[in-house]
């Protein structure tokens, strides 16, 4: 049971079906850094930050970079902070593999702050420049553990102490401090740690821009869901209750004092996060944020909204959020509000698109932008035809960052959809991606949307799909906290790694009662094969070698070379004489058929035309039918399938599947959808059964088996290979001369 609860035995299930289940397609990333890596977009920066981003989407939570590793060279292009958010990267792809976690970003971690401790006062001195790829593997080391909410509770700990230590003694750093701030708030999620807070709190008073903003974030991630401050707040929900009050207060208080937009917007988003799930607690806050004059902290008070009710459909949030969003005055604002409509009403998705139709419409490109996210996040997963239809009218936008908008949220609604999803919809939009990213004539803002979109369609390996519900209908803190951090990406680009929060594998996985799966157990899906298939992945164009083409000879050459040869053979018969009379016949019977030649040649050509035009004899059909190729009937697809254990479904294939009741293996819960981690009852526990697979991490499933028993014999051994081969070798010497000596006598 510990381990099931605290142990991070639900975290090891999803990395072990990602890691074996992965079905990422190389070419994508392949193709992406060849449209890039053209001479008017090598240079630019954001483009290249957002494709190594993409290259986190593609393989989130699946342990491979092997494109990464691959690519050394092109990867050193990302300078300062592009470097910080390539390194951090690497924490989306290992989201959740926290037992090779410090093996994999040493190479990338700054000195000192061994994860055992220490002292303080040994730590090294820290440069106040540089430290880009230090503060990434900071930044990834969170995400890492932080992205999974079944992660083993001890290796966060000891993390989350690491990343303390270096939290600490980094301020004369502020990328360092950045990363080590969001690596401590994702390690400590949720946890209400006040010592966290209070080390967070004195980065915050430094009054560095860039450090403040982590520090607040992080603070927010910390405090999620504790409605810390609220009066309306039950006291024995959390403990130390008076102290985070008091900490709220301050930071209140701080945001109008300090002149930098940065802290405020973390400071804004942190009262938003602690008031998670709060509702009716939450109204007093959210209420005084919306009175204030400072528009950022208005735009906190529309994500507080969102989250305080976040899966609660209330009307009286909807009310207000859509009362701002045509209201308010600051565009920025106006825009949090409508995507807050997603929060809301992602139990009751199909209301988001009858809601925010008429948004669509509207004048200002920020609100459109938003009903774009809005419709992808209420809708993802789904294919729905009618989401997209809406959002296709935004794709040719005249504001480039709308157009950016429709990108993401028509990927978000084709996340782990086949290639055939709404008439083949799918597919064309998927071509439309590469066509974007190649074309020169589109802004980088636009670029920016089509490469994200990339990554987000097909997350994950294709296993994962963006989702605020867990199974049972509850909405997951981690992912509404990782979600809302995202969106914030519009102003700071490294937050664009939080999505690994928010990403949730699509698997079914049957356990027994030793937690092992059944090979053998299926379940049957009553759907053709088609319809819920990975999408084909892309094939690698070959370069043709070009024929060169035979010159075609017309019947006026034929007829000039024919000239030219009775020109030369009568040249040569007046210099020849009688004698060159032989010569003259010849020369004849060679220019006499070069003439013919040409006239024959044209009157085949004529025929060949005459033939291929004509209808085919009884007789050619005959053979045809009889020697020619048989064209393949398509056999009809079947209606049904059986799904593997464990395998990928999707939302919207759980409901077409059913439990065949008549194998060994049988649920515990037959009406139960069968999706998620399930346990089996054994109908024949007696038996032995040699089909069951036990759960490993990818770093012991690369483990090499143990070489077979052997001995060693030691060169110059008499024994040793070598020593044998040249002994055998003598005696055949020997025996050979001994056979000529007997021959000679």
């Amino acid at each position: 049971a510990r381990r099931v609860l605290t142990g991070g035995f639900t975290s090891e299930l999803s990395l072990s079906f990602l890691y074996k289940n992965s079905d990422s397609d190389p070419l994508i990333m392949a193709n992406l850094k060849g449209s890039l890596d053209e001479r008017t977009m090598s240079r630019n920066s954001v483009l290249h930050n957002c494709a190594v981003t993409t290259h986190g989407y593609l393989n989130a939570g699946t342990t491979n970079d092997a494109f990464l590793r691959d690519n050394l060279d092109w990867m050193k292009k990302a300078a300062n902070w592009a470097k910080f958010s390539a390194t951090a990267s690497m924490g989306v792809v290992h989201a959740g593999h926290t037992t090779e976690a410090m093996t994999l970003l040493e190479p990338y971690l700054p000195p000192g702050g061994a994860a055992d401790g220490g002292d303080d006062a040994d730590f090294p001195a820290v440069s106040a420049s540089g430290g880009y790829a230090e503060g990434g593997a900071l930044y990834a080391l969170g995400l890492i553990h932080g992205s999974r909410a079944g992660s083993s509770v001890e290796k966060r700990l000891t993390a989350g102490s690491y990343l303390r230590r270096h939290l600490r003694n980094s301020h004369a750093n502020e990328v360092i401090s950045h990363g080590a701030a969001m690596g401590a708030g994702l390690a400590h999620l949720g946890s209400c740690d006040m010592g966290v807070v209070s080390e967070l709190k004195e980065l915050l008073y430094t009054d560095s821009a860039v450090a403040g903003e982590a520090a607040g974030y992080a603070m927010g991630m910390v405090l999620v869901g504790s409605g810390a401050g609220n009066a309306g707040s039950p006291p024995g929900r959390v403990a130390n209750r008076d102290e985070l009050d008091e900490v709220v207060a301050e930071l209140r208080n701080y945001s109008r004092e300090t002149h930098h937009e940065k802290i405020i917007r973390g400071i804004a988003m942190c009262l938003a996060l602690v008031n998670f799930g709060q509702e009716d607690n939450a109204d007093a806050t959210v209420e005084e944020m919306r009175g204030d004059r400072d528009p950022i902290i208005r735009y906190g008070a529309m994500y507080a909204l969102a989250l305080a009710y976040c899966g609660t459909g209330s009307n009286k949030a909807v009310r207000i959020l859509l009362h701002t969003a045509v209201s308010d005055v600051n565009d920025d604002v106006r825009m949090a509000s409508v995507i807050g409509l997603a929060f809301v009403l992602h139990k009751t998705p199909e209301r988001v698109p009858e809601i925010v139709r008429l948004l669509l419409e509207s004048f200002n490109p920020h609100v459109r932008y938003a009903s774009c996210m809005a419709v992808g996040i209420a809708m993802a997963g789904t294919g729905d035809s009618e989401a997209v239809s809406l959002l296709e009218p935004m794709l040719t936008d005249m504001a480039d960052h709308v157009r950016q908008g429709a990108l993401l949220g028509t990927a978000m609604i084709y996340m782990q959809q086949s290639d055939g999803c709404n008439r083949r919809g799918a597919k064309s939009f998927r071509d439309k991606l590469a066509g974007l990213v190649s074309d020169k004539h589109q802004t980088t803002l636009t670029k920016m949307g089509a490469i994200l979109a990339t990554g987000l369609i097909d997350a994950g390996g294709r296993n994962c799909s963006l989702s605020l519900g867990s199974r049972g209908g509850f909405t997951k803190m981690t992912s509404a906290a990782g979600l809302a951090l995202w969106l914030q990406h519009w102003y700071w680009y490294p937050l664009m790694h939080t999505l690994s929060l928010a990403l949730t594998p699509t698997c079914t996985i049957r356990l027994n009662g030793d937690f092992m799966y059944p090979k053998r157990f299926e379940v049957v899906c009553d759907a053709r094969p088609s319809a819920f298939a990975y999408p084909r992945k892309l094939e690698e164009k070959k370069e043709e070698a070009k024929k060169r083409v035979e010159t075609v000879a017309l019947s006026a050459t034929a007829k000039n070379k024919a000239r030219l040869a009775r020109k030369k053979a009568k040249e040569e018969e007046e210099a020849g004489g009688g004698a060159g009379g032989d010569m003259d016949v010849d020369a004849k019977d060679d220019a006499k058929p070069a003439t013919e030649e040409g006239k024959e040649e044209e009157k085949k050509d004529v025929d060949g035309m005459e033939v291929d035009g004509a209808k085919p004899e009884e007789g050619d059909a005959a053979a045809t039918a009889g020697g020619g190729k048989k064209k393949k009937k398509k056999e009809p697809e079947p209606t049904s399938f059986r799904v593997g254990n464990p395998a990928r479904v999707t939302s919207s294939q759980a409901s077409f599947c059913r439990y065949d009741l008549g194998q060994r293996y049988r649920p515990v819960r037959p009406d139960a959808p069968p999706s998620g981690v399930l346990m089996l009852t054994d109908s024949k526990p007696g038996e032995e059964d040699g089909e069951l697979g036990a759960v490993r991490t990818p770093a012991q499933e690369e483990e090499a088996d143990p070489p077979l028993a052997f001995e060693w014999t030691p060169p110059g051994h008499p024994e040793h290979p070598d020593a044998v081969a040249a002994g055998g070798s003598g005696e055949d010497e020997t025996k050979d001369d001994g056979d000529d000596a007997m021959a000679t006598e």
